[in-house]
């Protein structure tokens, strides 16, 4: 039984109580008068009438107040569960009818959505109707921007009810409800009922209104969300594929270009120490150029946006110094000097090999780009507390204040004071923080003393041997 019929049932069995108890104390005062005085005054009989109607009118109304209140709350959580679960337009609307069908608000039910313009309305849900007939169903007229709901029991057969006829009757009560969200209407609902019932309380029918409207903009918010995340998913495997394609691309020169370097260090006895670093740089870079590739082609197969990270214990200085001998060659055309203020050893970090040095190489890439020609570049490492921190400062144009977050965003480029923008991509940066973050470390732009920036990165030191 829906709560609509046990609110009916609830509602008749108190009537019925009434009237008997009502009918009880009647005869009991009968009685009890005939008792004393052996005679029945037909003015008690009359006082008794008058009193019982009136007592029966004032009950009347107070029980229709609570049966339509009690009606109303009904709805509202039904309609409040209809907005609480996600499902597209088509199957709220169909949800819904359902729900008001179910709950004898009425025998048949209909739902249109308004479209572009002052387009004429066609259902999209129906409820009680032959299979079909929504595709063949006539077109009405939106409803006016103004109009509120509107309960009828026109003569004429409504359009959308003379298929259900037989189930609403030939002259059934007619409830048209304009949609609204918020004062925009965004669709019509037609109820057929044989009987006036619930349709008969205006501020059930503005409930369905409010609420239906509001379930229908959910709806077509959740369409839009999961359109949206078909699309990204469908981007992000073309991403993948393109990212596979272009590292299958760029393996097969960079293997002709390992060849090369690999002659090169066959004849490296005969080279000068210049030619002999100049060779060594390049087979540095081949390597790691090399095993970027690789992770390219994984990252492809695995269809993930990121490798999995394996920390290990890391000499940060043998990283640092990796990294100037890859980038040398850049540094020399650009007769650029650098420091490498380290320690004799150490220190230690426990990090992802990879990411330390693709950090490294981004920075060292930043500041030989940013620095200019004949200028200098330091590179510093120690360890502070339960940290390793790693300094790369230039002497570039340094950074201003209002910059030195929007630089971590991808694609983001500090434009020259003549307006140019700076030479790169945008996203070393960016990437060198999200792969920092994932790995528990950080990334930062510090004050500097005179011109030039200075990049700090922190990662975690690695435990110390306590034996």
């Amino acid at each position: 039984m829906s709560p609509m019929q046990r609110i009916g049932l609830s509602q008749r069995r108190i009537w019925m109580a009434l009237f008997f108890a009502l009918a009880a104390l009647f005869g009991a005062h009968a009685g009890l008068e005939y008792a004393l005085v052996e005679d029945l005054d037909p003015l008690i009989f009359v006082v008794d009438g008058v009193t019982a109607v009136v007592l029966l009118l004032v009950a009347g109304l107070y029980l229709r107040s609570i049966a339509r209140e009690r009606r109303r709350r009904v709805v509202e959580q039904l309609l409040l569960e209809l907005l609480a679960a996600p499902r597209n337009i088509n199957d709220t609307a169909s949800e819904a009818l359902r729900l008001l069908t179910r709950q004898g608000i009425g025998e048949a039910a209909a739902l249109a959505i308004a479209g572009e313009g002052e387009a004429p309305l066609k259902p999209i849900a129906a409820h009680g109707y032959p299979r079909g007939w929504i595709e063949g169903a006539a077109p009405m007229s939106p409803p006016a921007e103004n109009d509120g709901p509107r309960l009828t029991r026109p003569k004429a057969p409504h359009p959308w009810l003379q298929p259900v006829a037989a189930r609403v009757g030939s002259r059934p009560w007619v409830a048209e409800i304009p949609l609204r969200s918020g004062t925009e209407c965004i669709g019509l609902l037609v109820i057929g009922s044989r009987r006036q019932g619930t349709l008969g309380d205006v501020a059930i029918l503005e409930l369905l209104g409010t609420h239906l409207g509001a379930a229908i903009d959910h709806a077509a918010l959740y369409e839009a969300a999961y359109a949206r995340e078909r699309d990204l998913e469908d981007q992000d495997a073309r991403r993948r594929e393109f990212m596979s394609a272009i590292a299958h691309e760029i393996r097969t020169p960079l293997t002709a270009i390992q060849a090369f370097a690999d002659l090169l260090h066959v004849g490296q006895a005969q080279m000068d120490p210049l030619a002999t670093q100049l060779v060594t740089s390049l087979g540095h870079g081949v390597s790691r150029l090399s095993s970027l590739v690789n992770d390219l082609i994984d990252l492809g197969r695995a269809g993930s946006t990121g490798y999995a990270l394996q920390p290990q214990d890391v000499d940060v200085a043998g990283v640092v110094r990796g990294a100037e001998e890859t980038l040398r060659p850049a540094l020399m055309l650009r007769n650029q000097s650098i420091t490498l203020d380290l320690p004799p050893s150490g220190p230690i970090a426990h990090v992802d090999v990879r990411v330390l040095e693709q950090v490294t190489l981004n920075l060292l890439s930043n500041a030989n780009r940013h620095s200019p020609a004949g200028g200098s570049i330091t590179i510093s490492a120690r360890q502070v507390d339960a940290a390793v921190r790693l300094e790369v400062a230039d002497t570039g144009p340094g950074i201003p204040v209002a910059e030195r977050e929007r630089i971590f965003q991808p694609y983001y480029r500090i434009r020259r004071e003549d307006g140019a923008e700076v030479p790169g991509s945008g996203l070393g940066l960016a990437v060198a923080r999200r792969i920092l973050e994932e790995s528990g470390g950080r990334i930062w732009v510090e004050e500097r003393q005179g011109s030039g920036a200075c990049f700090c990165v922190e990662v975690r030191a690695a435990a110390r041997d306590s034996s």
